[in-house]
């Protein structure tokens, strides 16, 4: 099916629109983007900069997508922005590309990224994240499928939220979330464990349990990180949860450490 374009958008001829969009009143497309069949701009989006937009993405009023990132360190150059499919794009949010030139900003797919929420340059999204409203991302930040962040939240430059994470509301999140774990705060530390983000994604009472004893030896015992690591590989060897957690505890990319009261 063809697209439609109000008339009173303005879309770059060399943009690359696919079949059966959607563009409404107002809409600015600019010359670098693509938009995957199906998208939906609702109304007064820009959609700018070296950025794509997989199918069926719907993009709220008076949100940008693409723009310039706001890091001084900019030094020109193509930057880019990609956004997979099936996102839901609420009114005023913003997403800009990278810093340095070859690099992207990136939001996978199945995401539901609520108004007024901000996702800064580098930032790597996985898929069906839900950002509440207002949640701010910092540069750098990484968020693994399926965490939750909620409104208000503002996170420091790269931190990482591992899968199934969750920080609660009005949050200031400055250390890394392990998988299936809950923070909260100002600052926030780990809490407790998502039981019920990993009963929506069909994990067992078993897998919680597992996960939860987890937790608590690497939260509440008072070891060492390392020593922490040491004993859930020798406590849960089969169980692929906890190797999430510890993958995610050694991960080379940690930069600010976990979120826990006594680092």
């Amino acid at each position: 099916m063809a697209s439609t374009i109000h008339p009173s958008a303005v879309v770059d001829p060399a943009a690359s629109i696919g079949a059966d969009c959607q563009i409404g009143p107002g809409c600015i497309v600019g010359p670098h983007v693509t938009l995957g069949p199906g998208c939906r701009l609702l109304s007064h989006a820009v959609i700018t900069g070296h950025t794509t937009l997989g199918e069926g993405c719907e993009v709220h009023p008076f949100s940008v997508l693409g723009g310039q990132t706001q890091d001084l360190k900019h030094q020109g150059g193509t930057c880019y922005t990609r956004i997979g499919a099936r996102n839901v794009i609420r009114e005023y949010v913003t997403i800009n590309a990278a810093t340095n030139a070859g690099d992207a900003t990136v939001v996978g797919d199945d995401c539901l990224i609520q108004s007024y929420c901000h996702i800064a340059h580098d930032c790597i999204l996985g898929n069906g994240i839900i950002l509440s409203s207002g949640a701010m991302l910092s540069g750098h930040i990484v968020v693994d499928d399926f965490a939750v962040i909620g409104g208000m939240v503002g996170i420091v430059q790269f931190v990482r939220i591992g899968t199934m994470g969750f920080v609660g509301g009005m949050s200031k999140l400055a250390g890394d979330v392990m998988p299936y774990c809950i923070a909260d705060g100002g600052p926030a530390i780990t809490r407790t464990v998502n039981k019920i983000g990993m009963q929506r994604r069909g994990r067992s009472d078993d897998a919680v349990r597992v996960v939860r004893e987890a937790f608590k030896t690497v939260f509440r015992s008072g070891l060492r990180l390392e020593d922490a690591v040491a004993k859930l590989r020798e406590d849960h060897p089969d169980s692929p949860e906890v190797a999430d957690m510890i993958a995610f505890a050694t991960s080379p990319d940690a930069k600010v450490g976990l979120a826990r009261s006594h680092d």
